[in-house]
């Protein structure tokens, strides 16, 4: 709520332009109006503030001591909006370049490598959802969209950017304290689960016959949790290939006791309008995850 004790802004930008130029004539000429009005317009200022900020002498003029504190405070606050006021507009010509995207591989890729992404496109204000609900294309102002698994939507068109497979993970500590896992056998061992993917033990047990009852469950949250679940020795979780080399790469404490044991689970899609299948911009930003997920997610140097 604007205060009630606070001059209008024409007064003073009025005051500010004549204590600058020490003239009323010249800060008239500035702002295109009379030198009366200049003056006027101190007077209803100085009333207003209830001190004298101009002395009067021989049609000149000078800052009293309390007129030269208050141009400090004015002069540093109007220099404050015309900052603001032109990072405003220089953010309003810039196009607005929004990314829809699974929480994992919002963190793993585009939050550590976007910054590239925006160098080479410095015309775009980028911003980043992260999200596991499927938005709606059409009728949001999301740009684009990275999805698991490609929809039934003929308006929308899908480029397939990487397959991805389940297989246990586990650290090599825990893999030493329980060797049978590399036959399959999960006696004694923990299980961390992901709440918000609960196939994904089922179908790799289902495809490679492993169906034993496993009572020690750990759930957790997100793919990262898992992860850090592993490492500290809590249990064997399920990885998701590719993504599951970059944590490997990492930290070389972490393996694939059934390397070959591998369940196919789907793919990722970059997801756009098909209105905009000419857009350059999408275009490149296809051609960039695509590289970073070959740069990221290689299962080289593990």
């Amino acid at each position: 709520m604007p205060s009630q004790h606070l001059p209008s802004l024409n007064l003073i930008r009025v005051f500010e332009v004549a204590a600058r130029r020490m003239s009323f004539k010249d800060a008239a000429d500035e702002l295109c109006v009379s030198p009366p009005a200049v003056s006027h317009q101190i007077r209803i200022l100085e009333e207003s503030l209830g001190v004298t900020l101009f002395k009067r002498e021989n049609r000149k003029i000078s800052l009293s001591a309390e007129g030269k504190r208050y141009y400090l405070h004015v002069k540093r606050g109007l220099d404050l909006i015309d900052t603001a006021t032109l990072a405003v507009r220089k953010e309003k010509k810039k196009r607005r370049f929004i990314i829809n995207t699974l929480p994992n591989i919002a963190s793993l890729l585009l939050f550590p490598n976007i910054h590239e992404f925006q160098a080479k496109h410095p015309e775009l204000n980028i911003q980043i959802d992260s999200d596991v609900s499927r938005i709606d294309l059409e009728n949001s102002e999301t740009t684009v969209a990275i999805r698991h698994e490609c929809g039934n939507e003929p308006e929308l068109t899908y480029h397939p950017l990487v397959r991805i497979a389940l297989t246990p993970i586990c650290s090599r500590g825990y893999l030493e304290q329980h060797p049978n896992l590399k036959e399959g056998d999960f006696s004694d061992c923990r299980i961390i689960k992901i709440s918000g993917d609960t196939y994904q033990w089922p179908r790799w047990q289902t495809q490679w016959n492993l169906l034993p009852a496993m009572p020690d469950e750990l759930v957790v949250s997100t793919v990262q949790a898992s992860i850090e679940a592993v490492k500290n020795n809590i249990g064997v979780a399920m990885g998701y290939l590719p993504t599951a080399y970059q944590f490997m790469r990492k930290d070389s404490d972490l393996v694939l006791p059934m390397s070959n044991k591998v369940t196919p689970h789907g793919e990722c899609f970059l997801t756009y309008c098909n209105s905009n299948a000419d857009d350059e911009v999408i275009k490149a930003f296809h051609d960039w995850v695509v590289e970073i997920i070959t740069q990221e997610w290689s299962d080289k140097n593990i």
